[in-house]
């Protein structure tokens, strides 16, 4: 190349560059709501972002991962588009270099002169490691109260892994659940009205993914995530919900609205379906964790408990008789997924799903409440205190021929441990299949900040608790008064369970308590 033609290449670049700098200065880029991780397996992980352009058109974002957080040693890294049909949201199945397998890494994305916040994450170790460290959570309701919880687990260095059992949002309007102090915590709902169409599922994820306490949690570990029902709208079923109404349109295009939105806005890895969100993770010889979905794809109709009240009583013959129809919950094809999945091999069988497994009755001392001082719609409830009949249909008592069928799976592997949010309480339950055979150990997490027993019951809750774990010999334990996550301490022989609890979500100033903690065997009962 002679001096000529190096001169005219160099005056090229230069322009290119040139128009480059003025098109980042005119189109510019911000990542807003932080990075996420998800889906650890033992070679990747999928790395997440969104993308907030000037301009609507796609975006190509570098990423990158490192062995530091300098970015010195760059271990992989490439380009994708940030799409104006996926919202500018951008997921990334990155393989991990196999001597940083099982390590904490770095990632970040880039455009021109705009850089993310840096991530840490990691992937599923590849060897048999001695001890693993889970944190759980569910129901994160956000006008409800701060996310301090989330903080929490963002803090813990000790912890490896994050599973979300569900309710990561909440569909409601700026008058619905839980809102009444949302004006005074600035937490009014985006949109205001009740969310229904995809614009307004996206815009519900920007409001959480904005919390600076939950994008926290997310650069700092991987999740592993599965929706319940307010990902779409209340006590969701295959078909329809409770808190979906004829004038909101067709149900099934409300579905999609959410799942397509879900799928856009959290670190999971998809499939072609787009639908069968349950998936299986290793460790080692250490545990298999199976995540599952009872509440949207396969899940019939629940039964409607007040069809059974006459008076003041109720009709448990019928009730219990139509309880007992084969209704399926998590559906055939699930069911036959989870069959070819367990393997004996494993120390721990961890199952991570969303709603009661247990059998758990109302204690007696909810005939004997006053229904003036709880809202009408526990007024039902108030009939059956007592009664010895499930009262929850909406979990897997309404479902008791699908939970012998699982647990006539569980049966065959060791040390069951179910992971259940939903219920915004803590459990400690164990499980009995219909012949009083041991299956497992179910355990149910706080919420985040959505309402719990104290919330609505407040100074009858201790006697509350009493007389679930007196009169419910599967509940060994339960409490209702705080919110928070569960950290589950994983060893070879047995598993620490620490209910994590923060003393207030309605402050941003708050106290921890962590003095809840309880040892489970290999394939024994909690005593």
């Amino acid at each position: 190349m002679n001096r000529r033609s190096f001169l005219k290449g160099l005056l090229f670049f230069s322009s290119i560059f040139t128009l480059q700098l003025k098109a980042s200065k005119k189109n510019n880029v911000s990542f807003n709501y932080g990075v996420a991780s998800g889906d650890p397996t033992n070679t990747n992980i999928i790395l997440w972002t969104k993308v907030s352009p000037t301009f609507n058109k796609d975006v190509t974002v570098k990423w990158q991962l490192s062995a530091d957080k300098n970015f010195k040693n760059i271990l992989n890294s490439g380009y994708i588009s940030a799409k104006y049909s996926n919202d500018f949201t951008v997921k990334v199945d990155v393989n991990v270099p196999k001597p940083f397998r099982g390590n904490k890494v770095f990632y970040r994305f880039l455009f021109n002169d705009d850089i993310s916040d840096t991530g840490i994450t990691n992937t599923l170790p590849q060897n048999n490691p001695d001890k693993y460290n889970i944190a759980f959570c569910s129901c994160s309701n956000h006008p409800a109260g701060y996310f301090n919880a989330y903080r929490e687990i963002a803090k813990n260095n000790d912890i490896d892994l994050v599973l979300h059992l569900g309710d990561y949002i909440y569909e409601y309007d700026k008058d619905g659940y839980a809102t009444e102090d949302s004006k005074r915590f600035n937490r009014v709902v985006d949109p205001k009205h009740e969310i229904v169409s995809l614009n307004d599922y996206r815009r519900r994820h920007a409001q959480y993914k904005s919390d600076l306490d939950l994008q926290a949690l997310h650069k700092s570990k991987p999740m592993i995530a599965v929706w319940d029902d307010h990902e779409f709208t209340n006590d969701s079923w295959k078909y329809g919900a409770e808190n979906h109404q004829n004038e909101e349109g067709f149900f099934q295009s409300r579905k999609a609205n959410a799942i397509k939105a879900y799928l856009e806005w959290m670190p999971i890895r998809e499939n072609k379906s787009k639908l069968k969100i349950w998936r299986k993770f290793e460790v080692g010889n250490l545990f298999q964790l199976l995540m599952l979905d009872t509440r949207s794809i396969y899940r019939d109709k629940q039964l409607n408990i007040e069809d059974y009240f006459d008076g003041n009583s109720i009709n448990k013959s019928k009730y219990k008789r139509d309880l007992s129809v084969d209704r399926k919950l998590i559906g055939l094809e699930q069911m036959l997924w989870i069959k070819n999945n367990l393997n004996k091999k494993f120390k721990w069988s961890i199952i991570g799903q969303q709603v009661l497994m247990a059998q758990v009755y109302l204690p007696t001392i909810f005939a004997n409440m006053n229904k003036k001082i709880l809202p009408d719609y526990l007024h039902k409830y108030l009939k059956i205190g007592g009664a010895n009949v499930p009262f929850n249909t909406d979990a897997w008592d309404g479902y008791p021929k699908e939970r012998e069928r699982l647990f006539k799976e569980l049966k065959k592997v060791n040390s069951v441990l179910v992971l259940t949010g939903d219920t915004h309480n803590s459990w400690l339950n164990n499980l009995y299949d219909a012949n009083n055979n041991f299956i497992g150990v179910e355990i149910g997490t706080p919420a985040i900040s959505s309402p719990n027993t104290i919330d609505t019951f407040g100074s009858l809750t201790d006697r509350i608790e009493e007389g679930f774990i007196k009169e419910n010999k599967n509940v060994k334990w339960t409490e209702g008064k705080h919110k928070g996550y569960t950290l589950l301490k994983l060893t070879k022989d047995r598993s620490e369970v620490c209910f994590v609890y923060v003393n207030t979500v309605k402050s941003k100033v708050y106290e921890v308590i962590d003095n809840n903690k309880f040892n489970v065997k290999p394939n024994t009962p909690i005593i």
